[in-house]
């Protein structure tokens, strides 16, 4: 309906015809139709993605829930946001297939390979290789990096194995290494045992680094955000 302030100054929708102001001017277009409320939440392609997100939500908390062993200093409250940002682009980027598909197929994480699941952190993985013929983990120059801003502290290393079976998450535990920061060397790569393979399973190997006082399992880290990060490996079929 429309509404009229006086003859002259009419605002709203008069038959086909909508009337809006702006600067003190009338202006009038020609009504094109819309959504209601209940048609727009009725709408097949709002159901398939408020069915979609529903299912990236269930899937970021049982991740996150499994990745505590790992980065259990995790204390960055948009930790849960940042993996459903990850995985909500990981099924954009293949619309046609169902996300519980997607997260079983190992070739749909060749995006997140190499990158921080913890966004907020200053530790770039970039640089980091995993060896599946050794089963060793190259760290780069991260150590000699932390090293100058951390020196005498220890750099945690939890490595393991990542995989979706039934639908259901799977992450080893970690097998948990500390490299002392000091004296490391400019670009001098520094490399260390990976998790035992589980030959009996396709999965991904993944890594949790932090920057810890001691080498101790207990020990808190310098900062709980900056100093905590996890990614994925290549992938690796056994």
């Amino acid at each position: 309906m429309a509404k009229a302030d006086n003859i002259f100054n009419i605002r709203g929708r008069l038959g086909d015809f909508i009337f809006c102001q702006r600067n003190g001017k009338t202006y009038v277009k020609r009504y094109s139709g819309g959504f209601t409320k209940a048609a727009t939440q009725n709408h097949p392609n709002i159901k398939v993605g408020q069915e979609r997100f529903a299912q990236v939500s269930k899937y970021a908390k049982r991740l996150k829930q499994q990745l505590q062993p790992y980065l259990w200093r995790q204390k960055d409250g948009t930790f849960h946001h940042q993996l459903m940002g990850t995985f909500l682009q990981l099924a954009k980027n293949e619309p046609e297939k169902a996300f519980s598909e997607i997260v079983r197929d190992l070739e749909s994480y060749s995006t997140l390979t190499n990158k921080s699941l913890n966004k907020n952190s200053k530790i770039d993985p970039s640089g980091l290789l995993y060896d599946a013929t050794t089963n060793k983990l190259n760290l780069g120059t991260i150590p000699y990096e932390l090293a100058v801003k951390y020196s005498g502290m220890f750099l945690k290393v939890a490595t393991g194995w990542y995989g979706v079976t039934d639908g259901e998450i799977s992450l080893s535990e970690p097998y948990i290494q500390y490299v002392k920061l000091d004296g490391q060397k400019t670009n001098e790569d520094f490399v260390v045992d990976f998790a035992p393979v589980d030959n009996n399973h396709k999965q991904l190997p993944i890594v949790g680094l932090a920057v810890v006082y001691s080498d101790d399992k207990a020990s808190e880290s310098p900062h709980t955000m900056h100093t905590i990060m996890a990614c994925f490996f290549e992938m690796r079929n056994v």
